[in-house]
């Protein structure tokens, strides 16, 4: 390697906005860890894109350019072409993580004999998710998974830090949405999301309604903010709802919905991808868990406060627990 080549490292993965954020601990860890300049990342456009200027991640992938499929082919029917697109994706990394392919053993193998008709490289393949019941957050559990594998030790993993920085340009960009959507970017803002990729996640709207309200009451100015998931999930009626309680933005791609959190004062979700946005960016962020478990998956950053909603709430209005989360929410600010 020339010396003026950097030390890079990749990290596969294939899933959803919160998914991949939560592996970005890791991507510092192996910076740090490996004597790495750079560490890229190949994933889904739409969940990881918006990462360079803002993450420790340097370069960004997309998983669609590269024919990964081929590596779930039996060992005995796997052939490498010369030149092949599947070696070439591959070159120039020495540290290489995938959440692709783990427990598989064809991938891995396949992924190797890939990897290795260009160079030497540690591979390393991490499991979505622990196969048993571990105490401690799941982005703690991928360094150390990580660390054990290569033989070093993980120290100390700080969840708590703010692990994604909204440009300059972010912020411009985030007041100007808010202004033509009608609102002044200098009063006290609340972002609401009440959305999620898990319908079972979704905390009941009308909860949410009832909080824009008190808000209000609050001379806090809520704003809506809907993915694709809840305009289809939510319906017209329910839309018209939430816009007869507050402002509602929609049709925004994952980079405008970080520019318009960028400038919010707090942030109340459901456990999402976009909650997981909002605490990465060091917001001051409720966010309402129900079935899945906080202590593994609850959104990295210094500032998010976990609200265990009542199972009833999820289901159906629950005023006991709006005035609890608003409750919470003061504590907060």
């Amino acid at each position: 390697m020339s010396c003026c080549e950097p030390r890079k490292g990749l990290i596969l993965h294939s899933g959803a906005i919160g998914d991949c954020l939560l592996t970005l601990p890791l991507a510092a860890f192996m910076k740090r860890a490996c004597g790495l300049t750079q560490v890229h990342f190949m994933g889904r456009l739409e969940a990881v894109g918006f990462y360079l200027r803002r993450s420790c991640i340097d370069f960004v992938k997309p998983m669609e350019s590269v024919p990964l499929h081929r590596l779930f082919a039996p060992l005995a029917e796997f052939v490498l072409d010369d030149p092949d697109r599947l070696i070439t994706a591959f070159v120039g990394y020495e540290q290489i993580v995938s959440f692709l392919g783990a427990g598989h053993s064809e991938f891995e193998r396949n992924l190797l004999m890939t990897v290795h008709c260009s160079h030497s490289a540690d591979v390393t393949l991490l499991p979505m998710a622990p196969s048993s019941e571990r105490q401690e957050h799941i982005s703690q559990f991928y360094v150390r998974s990580f660390a054990e594998q290569i033989g070093i030790d993980a120290g100390e993993v700080d969840v708590a830090a703010v692990w994604l920085n909204p440009t300059p340009e972010d912020l411009l960009a985030g007041r100007d949405i808010l202004a033509t959507a009608g609102v002044n970017p200098d009063t006290t803002i609340a972002i609401l999301h009440p959305g999620s990729g898990g319908r079972h996640k979704c905390w009941h709207y009308e909860n949410f309604i009832c909080l824009a309200k008190h808000l209000k009451d609050r001379q806090i100015q809520p704003i809506f903010l809907l993915g694709p998931a809840e305009e289809e999930r939510l319906g017209a009626s329910v839309q018209r709802q939430f816009e007869a309680a507050a402002p509602v933005l929609r049709g925004l791609t994952l980079t405008d919905a970080a520019q318009v959190i960028s400038q919010s004062d707090v942030f109340i979700g459901n456990d999402s991808g976009v909650s997981h946005l909002a605490g990465a960016m060091g917001k001051k962020a409720v966010v309402i868990f129900g079935p899945t478990d906080p202590i593994f998956y609850r959104p990295l950053g210094p500032a998010v406060m976990v609200f265990d909603a009542q199972a009833g709430g999820f289901e159906a209005p629950c005023p006991d627990d709006t005035a609890a989360l608003l409750c919470q929410m003061d504590n907060l600010l």
